[in-house]
């Protein structure tokens, strides 16, 4: 799925990575923006937005639920059995 990541189509809503750890959505957004896929960062501790981003990478926790997405990945997703945080993913 990461793979498919850069791939996602703009036209269609972009791509989203939602992982459980602040470092985690650090890497994809430094990978993706190397990449030179325009990439914004939204954490509990941080957020970065940069001019037309077509992704974002972001903690589960801070996913928009309120956009649709061409390629959404959902790192950990197992996590939603966790009795404490699974409501999160």
């Amino acid at each position: 799925a990461i793979k498919r990541l850069p791939e996602a189509d703009p036209a269609k809503g972009g791509g989203m990575y939602c992982g459980p750890l602040r470092p985690l959505a650090l890497e994809v957004y430094e990978s993706l923006n190397k990449q030179g896929i325009i990439t914004d960062l939204t954490t509990g501790q941080e957020r970065r937005t940069i001019p037309g981003a077509t992704h974002i990478s972001s903690t589960v926790e801070m996913v928009n639920v309120d956009r649709e997405f061409d390629v959404a990945v959902v790192d950990e997703i197992q996590m939603i059995a966790d009795k404490d945080r699974g409501s999160s993913w």
